[in-house]
């Protein structure tokens, strides 16, 4: 089966090493992986990215900051005429950091912040970081980098939204994404956090009501790709069409491993930049085949009798596959928890 899509938006793993312990870590991140690309393979890797019209590059982890090399490898992002952000957890956020980003032009922050003080604290298992936190959005906003707050919805913090919203809008952030919780990694070890279908339809609610008063102060509420389809909850623009791992996106794992998703298990590799060209993996005809290949007979007993599958595709594949071990079987749809219910 032939392919001609590029991945415009890479998410590469920089470092697997965190200095947090998150309860609700999809990546049970903690140490580094063994043998970690090294910067000559790293950068070697960048140069690859201007052929296959890579336009994003957005550095994760574990803890990106914590790679003492990031900055030198955004340089060379930033030579080649590709955008880098950033995705944190805010612990490491200080002037001298924030002064590097401005240096080589970091395009945006993420920043992670789930729940108020003792919520977040709780959730991230390190008292007083929410206090650090709020001091690192102050640093990155002072220095007019643009920033995205982002709050991975659990059961905990799910009341805590509009307390949330009225924090953010305070501290004059004008991105908030909205990530319901993976059931992957220490998140399977963490049931208080886990987000039944009713919860999860009042985080699709939740949205809805306060998304017209976000525009008017001037907040965007952006939805994370779990995040519902097909029903008035759903506020997404445009409207979910499919997965698009392995079709305008894919991961890079920080010891070169290449998968449609970094928020998918590590069992989910497509190929290995240490021994094949990014090129060649991402064109390989039995490449990312759960998205490339996709027909109705690969739905799941969760969608397979749904009337929208033409266009869903089964959901957001890392949430179908964390919570059911397969593909195309997302439980947390707002029109499929719907559907099951009548």
């Amino acid at each position: 089966m032939s392919f001609d899509g590029f991945p415009f938006i890479i998410g590469w793993e920089l470092t697997l090493a965190c200095n947090l312990c998150c309860r609700h870590c999809g990546s049970s991140a903690d140490l580094p992986r063994d043998n970690e690309l090294t910067l000559e393979e790293s950068l070697a890797i960048c140069d690859q990215f201007p052929e296959l019209l890579v336009q994003e590059v957005n550095f994760t982890g574990g803890e990106p900051l914590l790679r003492p090399d990031w900055e030198m490898i955004a340089v060379h992002l930033k030579k080649l005429d590709i955008k880098t952000k950033i995705l944190t957890n805010g612990a490491t956020l200080c002037p001298d950091t924030i002064a590097q980003m401005k240096q080589v032009e970091i395009a945006g922050v993420g920043i992670s912040l789930d729940g108020l003080e003792t919520t977040h604290d709780y959730i991230r298992c390190h008292k007083g970081l929410f206090r650090r936190v709020l001091t690192g959005i102050d640093l990155v906003l002072n220095a007019d980098i643009p920033i995205t707050l982002i709050t991975t919805v659990n059961a905990l913090n799910l009341k805590e939204l509009p307390s949330l919203f009225a924090l953010l809008q305070s501290l004059g952030v004008s991105r908030w994404q909205i990530q319901p919780i993976f059931p992957l990694g220490r998140a399977n070890d963490a049931a208080e956090l886990e987000l039944t279908p009713q919860a999860y339809l009042q985080l699709g609610n939740f949205i809805k009501e306060w998304d017209p008063q976000a525009q008017k102060v001037g907040m965007e509420i952006m939805p994370g790709d779990s995040f519902g389809y097909f029903t008035e909850f759903d506020t997404r623009k445009p409207p979910w069409g499919g997965c698009s791992a392995g079709l305008l996106s894919c991961g890079i794992t920080s010891d070169g491993k290449i998968k449609g998703c970094l928020s998918l298990p590590d069992e989910m590799i497509e190929g290995d930049l240490r021994q094949n060209d990014l090129w060649d993996i991402w064109f390989h005809h039995d490449s990312f085949a759960y998205t490339r290949q996709f027909s109705s007979e690969d739905l799941g007993p969760a969608c397979h009798s749904c009337d929208k599958t033409e266009q869903c595709k089964g959901g957001c594949s890392a949430m179908s596959y964390g919570s059911t071990g397969c593909f195309h079987n997302d439980l947390y749809c707002f029109y499929g928890i719907r559907m099951r219910s009548l």
